[in-house]
């Protein structure tokens, strides 16, 4: 039995207007996935990996609403995706084997790095407000939700994180 191809569309074109959550079953049983295309490198790493991806998490990264980074255990970037790169003017083959600290710098808060870092030491979910640096070195506020992810066998794999870029009030110009 072939679970991909028709059921994916369908299940796809049902997507785009419920906005809700499918269960991918295509995913697990096929090769060729509806979103292979768009979204081929994680989708390789989930079926490479084995993910346990829960609902809200599939959802982000099916949405496109999302900066999506994923790293590996070492936290060294294997995807991310072209909201990303529109986001930090990185291009994907440029931050791909590096680690994301490198959009960090001088006046980002090493509180906050370290909450980061403590978090993804104990395996756990992190949500906090970074401040990054475009590829030009210009600075940008970015809210980042980090989420361990296991595979079947509830060992860790890889870490994903959602972006989307903030502006703080202070920031703010009146007119």
């Amino acid at each position: 039995m072939n679970f991909t191809g028709p059921y994916d569309k369908q299940v796809a074109d049902q997507y785009k207007t419920a906005r809700i959550t499918p269960l991918w079953s295509g995913w697990e049983f096929g090769h060729k996935s509806l979103l292979a295309n768009s979204a081929a490198g994680w989708l390789a790493l989930a079926r490479e990996k084995q993910w346990q991806l829960p609902a809200p998490l599939r959802h982000n990264l099916i949405s496109g609403e999302w900066a999506v980074v994923i790293t590996d255990t070492a936290q060294v970037i294997q995807y991310v995706n072209s909201r990303f790169e529109q986001m930090s003017g990185y291009a994907s083959h440029e931050v791909t084997g590096r680690s994301p600290s490198m959009l960090q710098g001088n006046n980002t808060d090493q509180l906050t790095r370290q909450r980061i870092k403590r978090a993804l030491e104990q395996q756990k979910p992190v949500d906090e407000r970074l401040l990054n640096y475009r590829k030009d070195q210009t600075p940008y506020w970015c809210n980042v939700s980090i989420r361990p992810i296991f595979n079947r066998q509830k060992e860790l794999v890889n870490f994903i994180a959602f972006e989307q870029e903030t502006v703080l009030e202070d920031q703010l110009v009146c007119r």
